[in-house]
């Protein structure tokens, strides 16, 4: 199974919308990014439900996240993952951690490549 997750930015804002919806989950929030650190609006495909290995979420544990590859996005370590505002993004894209943990939950089996990220500019 593939699972699909939406991002449309407004890239003058540094916010957005996330969207995913499989099965019995839906989410539809508010998301965040840093304007002059942004990543190309495009299809990442293989992306994963994992964890991130230098991050911790607010149990202590290391941060959820949906992984988007280095070789499409050109940078290392470039993530969905919990925050606030654009301040916790480091290029990435953020959401509140209730709403991410919705997504990262639903999808199984982690690390299986088998999640893809649509981005559009608005």
């Amino acid at each position: 199974m593939t699972y699909v997750i939406e991002v449309g930015r407004n890239i003058t804002s540094g916010t957005g919308t996330l969207k995913y919806s499989s099965g019995s989950v839906s989410v539809d929030t508010s998301c965040w990014f840093e304007i002059q650190n942004t990543i190309t609006a495009k299809t990442y495909i293989n992306c994963s439900a994992t964890r991130m290995d230098k991050k911790k979420n607010s149990t202590g544990t290391p941060r959820e996240g949906i992984f988007l590859p280095n070789d499409q996005t050109n940078r290392t370590g470039i993530f969905i993952h919990k925050g606030t505002s654009a301040a916790w993004s480091e290029g990435c894209i953020v959401v509140d951690e209730q709403e991410l943990l919705k997504i990262w939950n639903s999808i199984s089996p982690k690390n299986a490549k088998n999640v893809t990220v649509k981005i559009k500019n608005n």
